[in-house]
């Protein structure tokens, strides 16, 4: 068993990996709190979104849990207009349901993201806010 003290700001949050470069707008950091490794499919990891990142349109084979720890940001189903997320709030993505998430452009989100499977990624999110 392990016991986690949550990073508290960005300064605590390693550099988005170059892995995930190709699938965010911008800048982000993240904590890996607990790694996908066989025989599991189940990832956990604190993300940070600077003001404006977003990731691409994306889903999950096992669907995926959001948790926004710090901030406000957006959240949208393919098909569906973004949604205003903010601190406490709580996402549920079914497996399958393409969306993307991120923060707004006039402040950072942070959220704890816990995933089930694989990622399959997509092409770039765009955040029109005239959809709004």
């Amino acid at each position: 068993m392990q016991v986690f003290e949550l990073p508290s700001s960005m300064d605590d949050l390693e550099p988005l990996p170059a892995k995930y470069h190709p699938h965010f707008t911008g800048g982000a950091g993240l904590s890996d709190l607990f790694p996908s490794e066989e025989p599991h499919s189940v990832s956990v990891l604190m993300v940070r979104f600077e003001p404006g990142t977003r990731n691409n349109w994306h889903w999950h084979r096992g669907g995926q849990m959001l948790y926004v720890t710090d901030g406000e940001g957006y959240v949208q189903v393919r098909g569906e207009k973004p949604r205003l997320v903010k601190t406490g709030d709580v996402v549920a993505c079914p497996p399958g349901e393409e969306h993307w998430h991120g923060a707004g452009p006039g402040g950072h989100m942070t959220h704890l993201a816990v995933t089930l499977g694989e990622i399959v990624w997509l092409e770039p999110s765009v955040l029109d806010l005239s959809d709004l």
